[in-house]
């Protein structure tokens, strides 16, 4: 599986040792190098910075979840200068429980450099695995970026050692990771023993309105949706549909009935409402005779602000959920209430008081 649970001070040094092998140790746990920073990207670039940033940019499709990742860190919200602004806010979630948010700068999508360099930052965090031109021409004026991928959860412990290290905070680095793996490893232990007969065809798809019609779509290979089925024993049907695909596939009837899943799982269009999409699956005369549709085994993925199937850092919420689903009786003593309650504690020291009336209201399930 993907990590054991492994001592918080062991997660320290390995982020340490990553960067630099000539470091030593504050009374904080912080690994300090006499050089300065060098660390790799998600892109594979290596970046060397001669001290740590202390004003951080955020750009780029995607930036919601860099933000969420920094949040978690006491230094996000202080070192945070600026972010570019795709809706109506750089993220509903953060202007509902952080303070001050509203107070960074934001940019206007797809901001140029002259824009970037206007907030004066000392690194720029993009989310992706591939450099651009963007990076050549900030480069040119002396503004390094820094890629981060969160599309898998190896990628996200790889990134959350890495934004320890930039924000000098390993040690709360490893105490997500920490936080990350104990809720991995209660699903591994619940499953314990599960035989591949046990593990029930599962089909994830994303449904919305086009032309007046409903159309679904699966996601790609190595995208979090998959991971998460595989992980909470299932056995996902789509994955030669989306060998090829770079991102979402359409598919048809026709191939959904050859593999006439025994679950059926929906993430919905944020424009589209799960009940009215219930009742056309089972008024429909096709989709209605499939195995999950008609046995009633068909769920919607939870949300809050935001889904948790994404590969934002609730996916771990996600996996916990799509466990309990499928195998409830491994998981007799999940409860998505609690789940939210320990989440938002842990990851954001937000208190019951202020989760019980921003987030929890925000929760859209039909898991009973």
């Amino acid at each position: 599986m993907i990590f054991k649970k492994i001592p918080v001070i062991l997660i320290i040094l390995a982020v340490c040792l990553m960067t630099s092998p000539s470091l030593s140790f504050n009374s904080s746990g912080l690994c300090l190098d006499p050089e300065g920073i060098e660390i790799k990207d998600a892109a594979g670039k290596t970046i060397k910075l001669d001290k740590p940033p202390q004003r951080l940019a955020v750009i780029g499709r995607g930036s919601q979840y860099l933000l969420h990742l920094l949040y978690m860190f006491p230094e996000g919200p202080r070192r945070l200068i600026g972010m570019e602004q795709r809706g109506s806010s750089a993220s509903d979630f953060l202007s509902a429980i952080a303070s001050g948010i509203e107070n960074k700068l934001t940019l206007l999508p797809n901001p140029g450099p002259e824009s970037i360099a206007s907030l004066q930052p000392d690194l720029v965090l993009m989310k992706g695995f591939q450099s651009g031109p963007l990076d050549e021409a900030l480069a040119k004026v002396g503004i390094p970026t820094f890629y981060m991928n969160l599309e898998t959860p190896e990628e996200y412990y790889r990134d959350i050692s890495n934004l320890g290290v930039i924000l000098e905070n390993p040690k709360r680095a490893a105490e997500i990771i920490s936080f990350y793996n104990d809720w991995v490893s209660r699903v591994e232990k619940a499953l314990e023993g599960l035989r591949d007969d046990e593990k029930p065809s599962v089909l994830v798809v994303m449904g919305n309105i086009r032309r007046g019609k409903y159309a679904v779509r699966v996601p790609a290979l190595p995208w979090m949706q998959t991971y998460q089925v595989k992980a909470a024993g299932g056995r996902p049907v789509w994955l030669k549909a989306a060998e090829q695909a770079g991102g979402w596939a359409v598919v048809n009837f026709e191939q959904i009935a050859v593999w006439n899943p025994e679950r059926l799982v929906i993430i919905v269009w944020y424009s589209t409402d799960s009940s009215d999409f219930l009742d056309w699956l089972s008024a429909d005369p096709q989709w209605k005779n499939l195995k999950a549709v008609a046995g009633g085994k068909v769920s919607f993925f939870p949300s809050d602000f935001y889904g948790w199937d994404t590969p934002d850092v609730r996916w771990i919420l996600g996996l916990t959920w799509m466990t309990a689903t499928l195998h409830p009786e491994r998981l007799k003593d999940y409860s998505i209430e609690d789940e939210v309650y320990l989440f938002y504690e842990q990851l954001y020291g937000l208190s019951r008081e202020t989760i019980l009336t921003k987030i929890l209201p925000k929760i859209k399930t039909d898991f009973r």
